[in-house]
C-alpha cells in the first residue's frame, strides 16, 4: 500500500466510519411507570424524581403525579429512562402568597422523601421495567 492511498480522503473516512457508528446509537430508554401513595392515599401533582447512581450511565428521570397517583418518568424529552439503578426522590411544590412579591415555593410533601440521597428509595430499572409502586408513609 502506498503512502498515497493511506492519506486519501476516502481511505481515511473508510477507516473512520466504524467508530462514526458507534457514536451514533445513544441509549436506549425503557419505559416506567408507577403509582405514588402517601399513608394508602394516592398523591395528585408530586413530581417522582429518579437520579442514577451511576452518573456516567445515565441522566435524570421523573414523572408527575395525575389524581391517581400514577405516573410515567421521562428522561428531558425521551419517554422513559435509561437501564440502571436509580435512587428516588419525591416532592410536591406548591406556590404560597398572594403577588409575585410575597410569592414562595414549598415541599409540602414529607422532607424526608425530598433527597435521593438519604430518601431510603431506590429501583433497578431493567429492560421489562415492572411497574413502580410507592407506597410512603407520613
Amino acid at each position: 500500500m502506498t503512502l498515497r492511498v493511506l492519506f486519501s480522503p476516502f481511505f481515511s473516512l473508510f477507516l473512520l466510519l466504524p467508530f462514526a457508528a458507534v457514536g451514533c446509537s445513544g441509549p436506549t430508554f425503557v419505559p416506567l411507570e408507577g403509582v405514588l401513595t402517601l399513608d394508602g392515599e394516592a398523591v395528585e401533582g408530586a413530581t417522582v424524581c429518579l437520579t442514577p447512581k451511576d452518573r456516567e450511565v445515565g441522566r435524570d428521570a421523573a414523572g408527575t403525579t395525575d389524581a391517581n397517583g400514577r405516573f410515567a418518568v421521562s428522561t428531558g424529552s425521551d419517554p422513559g429512562c435509561v437501564v440502571g439503578e436509580y435512587s428516588i426522590s419525591v416532592l410536591k411544590i406548591e406556590q404560597t402568597g398572594d403577588s409575585i412579591v410575597t410569592m414562595r415555593a414549598k415541599n409540602v410533601f414529607p422532607e424526608q422523601y425530598a433527597d435521593p440521597a438519604s430518601s431510603g428509595l431506590s429501583v433497578d430499572v431493567r429492560k421489562n421495567a415492572e411497574p413502580l409502586n410507592l407506597d410512603l408513609t407520613n
